[in-house]
């Protein structure tokens, strides 16, 4: 048996035949690139912590930016940096830096900048790092990138108070939609801002590997036997870290398959203020269930709400495996339990980051229900943009000078 079979109960020619051979492996190799992730990580161990010392980030504001996928690696990373770091840590998509820099990058407030890219040669990964360097006065950068190789890696290279994580090589997905790539990033940024915790990091990360490959062929079969269901519309609901996970996740349903899955993702107390109108008879929803106690309690609510209300739209709950401290393991209330499908992932074992990890996990599954809605609609999943308006890598825009284009306020000029 192959590891195409172990992983999704298929050989390698199946994928062959719908297109879809990077992609397919690009998901299925991830257990084995996160414990490469893990050797780099504990070989960089000491680059990494002095360049901590240099930078003391206890003075300094974080910014974590990306385009696309690669800008909800920093969404789901912020709130968990955020919290064991106690720096104040911001997500902000580079092409909202790009297109108002001024609103996010401020001369006088010390600044961490750190940047994400699979390719990193989108116009904007670099423009966003020149920005940052025109504006704030005190700014320190690092990179975590797929490819040492990019315009990414290179401009920050070129300052000497930047730090370039580079990961490892195959994490370049090839295929259309970010996959390995993606959870790489997620997780060697975890472990870069929480160095000092390596060993427990990088052991929690092999062992979220083992627990991947030893439930992956059973997420297959219902990833593929859900992608069979005729929804049009997709909405991932997510609390917390799981937040920038579900956005993630909606992503890829909606780019591999070109669109005809309308996908969208909230949190779960935002999802009633308005977005919950987008449920009707062709949606599924997705919940990610936190092992957070009192973040599950809301994800629980939401789940019993959109359970009572349930018409021919459906319910799927992706949780863990009981690891939350007042000894509930999920899906309790015979509401939900009667109307819909649940997922079981493992999510103990992880400490008190066991959200993040356990996401990790709830996102693969996803990936797959991406993947097989694609192939379930026949599109080529490797590329499935047939008539080219969308790429893998953006091209085709302007980064337009900042020193030509001076912002003022009233007259003022805040850039000086």
């Amino acid at each position: 048996m192959d590891a195409f079979e172990r992983f999704y109960g298929k050989d390698t020619s199946f994928f062959a035949s719908k297109n879809c051979s990077f992609t397919a492996s690009e998901i299925a190799q991830q257990p084995t690139v996160w414990r490469e992730l893990c050797d780099i990580l504990e070989t960089k161990r000491t680059c990494i912590a002095d360049f901590f010392d240099r930078a003391d980030i206890s003075k300094r504001r974080i910014i974590l930016s990306g385009a696309g996928s690669s800008a909800f690696v920093g969404e789901a990373a912020s709130c968990m940096i955020g919290s064991s770091s106690r720096v104040p840590c911001t997500a902000v998509h580079t092409t909202d830096i790009v297109s108002s820099p001024y609103s996010f990058l401020f001369q006088d407030i010390p600044s961490l900048f750190v940047s994400f890219g699979r390719s990193g040669n989108s116009p904007e990964s670099a423009g966003a790092v020149k920005y940052a360097r025109s504006i704030v006065r005190d700014l320190y950068e690092a990179a975590v990138v797929c490819d040492g190789k990019s315009n990414l890696a290179g401009i920050t290279a070129e300052s000497d108070k930047s730090f370039s994580l580079v990961l490892p090589e195959r994490t370049n997905d090839k295929g259309f939609a970010m996959t390995s790539s993606f959870t790489s990033m997620l997780l060697a940024c975890f472990a870069f801002f929480n160095h000092e915790k390596i060993d427990e990091i990088t052991a929690n990360i092999r062992r979220l590997a083992d627990n991947l490959e030893q439930n992956a062929l059973s997420l297959s079969e219902s990833a593929e036997r859900l992608a069979r269901e005729q929804y049009a519309r997709l909405v991932v609901l997510g609390s917390g870290c799981c937040r920038g996970l579900a956005r993630e996740a909606a992503l890829k349903s909606l780019e591999l398959s070109m669109g005809a899955v309308n996908s969208t993702s909230e949190s779960a107390m935002g999802f009633r203020h308005g977005p919950k109108s987008v449920i009707k008879d062709d949606t599924l929803t997705v919940h990610f269930i936190s092992n957070d106690p009192l973040t599950a309690k809301y994800d629980l609510d939401l789940l019993d709400e959109i359970c009572l209300q349930k018409k021919r739209n459906r319910i799927v709950a992706l949780s863990g495996n009981g690891c939350r401290d007042d000894g509930r393991t999920g899906l309790e209330s015979p509401i939900s339990a009667e109307s819909c499908e649940r997922i079981i992932i493992p999510s103990s074992g992880y400490g008190p980051a066991s959200d993040l990890f356990w996401g990790i996990h709830c996102l693969v599954f996803c990936q797959m229900l991406a993947m097989y809605k694609s192939i379930s609609i026949n599109l080529p999943v490797d590329n499935p943009s047939v008539t080219g308006e969308l790429s893998r890598v953006v091209r085709g825009f302007v980064v337009y000078d900042l020193e030509e284009n001076k912002q003022t306020l009233k007259g003022v000029d805040v850039s000086a």
